[in-house]
């Protein structure tokens, strides 16, 4: 029977760890983890900083761009200028009264200051200070909506319906919209009672009912455009996720004004009015519009935008400042736009 004996390691291999080697292997092991971990943290902040910059640039852009298309149309009635002011007929609700959303006062520019509200957006909507962020301004521009509809032949009476082409005209207009006509030297606001097909041609009714007088201001020619009517006004509000956020109201169907949320994370606004006061079509000096004599004379609008990211904590605290501190204590990136907009209508 064989003998039982140990089996022993063969010389020069290693049986084993000591604890200090396990103990100095975790300890590197610790080193690199970190290391790998702190890349990993200061790539995902990176992405978040280079995420909220690009967020707030798309957002500025849009908005800037927006409201400068806007302003650029300012007063647009067809053409250049308008040499007789419009005759403002929408009485949609029927009481007499015109509608203030059809009204071209300023030749279609208004500006307000937060302490002006509230203020009267239609006949039965008004703008509340609860609606706009404190010490922020409001904007209204009314313009037409360039179609390139121009009428059938000539108005037989200044009360005869209006008659369009309607491989051009059909589907663009509808019952109860805020229209405007015009050839360039007059023109009228009026909203439309109903909207018929038929023979190739759009006929267009401008009755009483919704009007303070089926009466034109003259009998147009085929010379006259058909157009919508655009009335927009510009605020800073507070937005379905609680941030602030640029609004604005648009003309709709029936005169109503409707709220539309913009862009999230618009802060402030203040704008400012070129106003021309020796008539050479260049502003001689940028005021607040509480301080504009004549709308009428503003030729140019400078508007600035403060803007910030959707995320906080994207920026670091400053020196010496507690966890989350920051001049809002919410670290969040921000960024101001501006741009000044010339009025086309008023310089050409």
């Amino acid at each position: 029977m064989k003998s039982l004996h140990p089996r022993h390691a063969p010389p020069g291999n290693q049986a084993g760890l000591t604890l200090i080697e396990i103990m100095i292997a975790m300890t590197i092991s610790l080193i690199l983890l970190a290391g790998v971990i702190q890349i990993f943290i200061s790539n995902k902040q990176t992405y978040r900083m280079q995420e909220a910059a690009a967020q707030i640039q798309e957002g500025g852009r849009f908005a800037v761009q927006m409201m400068d298309h806007d302003l650029r149309m300012t007063g647009y009635f067809g053409c250049g200028s308008l040499i007789t002011a419009p005759v403002n007929r929408v009485d949609l609700n029927g009481d007499g009264i015109p509608d203030s959303n059809a009204d071209f006062s300023g030749e279609g520019l208004q500006g307000f200051e937060h302490a002006d509200l509230p203020i009267a957006i239609s006949n039965t909507q008004s703008l509340t200070a609860d609606e706009v962020l404190p010490d922020t301004d409001i904007i209204s521009i009314s313009r037409g909506e360039d179609s390139g509809i121009r009428l059938v032949g000539n108005l037989t009476s200044v009360n005869a319906n209006i008659q369009l082409d309607e491989a051009l005209a059909g589907g663009r207009f509808k019952a109860k919209d805020t229209l405007m006509i015009s050839d360039c030297t007059d023109g009228d606001i009026i909203a439309a009672t109903n909207v018929s097909s038929g023979s190739g041609k759009i006929t267009i009714a401008h009755a009483n009912s919704a009007n303070t007088t089926n009466f034109l201001s003259k009998a147009y020619g085929p010379d006259a455009e058909v157009m919508s009517l655009v009335s927009h006004i510009y605020y800073i509000g507070t937005g379905s996720s609680g941030r602030p956020a640029l609004f604005r109201y648009a003309l709709g169907n029936n005169g109503v004004m409707v709220a539309q949320e913009l862009v999230e994370g618009v802060e402030d606004m203040q704008i400012t009015y070129g106003e021309d006061t020796d008539g050479d079509k260049t502003a001689n000096v940028y005021v607040d519009a509480n301080a504009v004599a004549d709308m009428a004379q503003v030729v140019s609008v400078r508007i600035d935008l403060t803007l910030s990211s959707l995320e906080d904590n994207i920026i670091a605290p400053p020196a010496g400042a507690a966890a989350g501190g920051g001049a809002d204590g919410d670290r969040r990136l921000r960024r101001s736009f501006s741009t000044t907009t010339t009025i086309r209508n008023r310089v050409e």
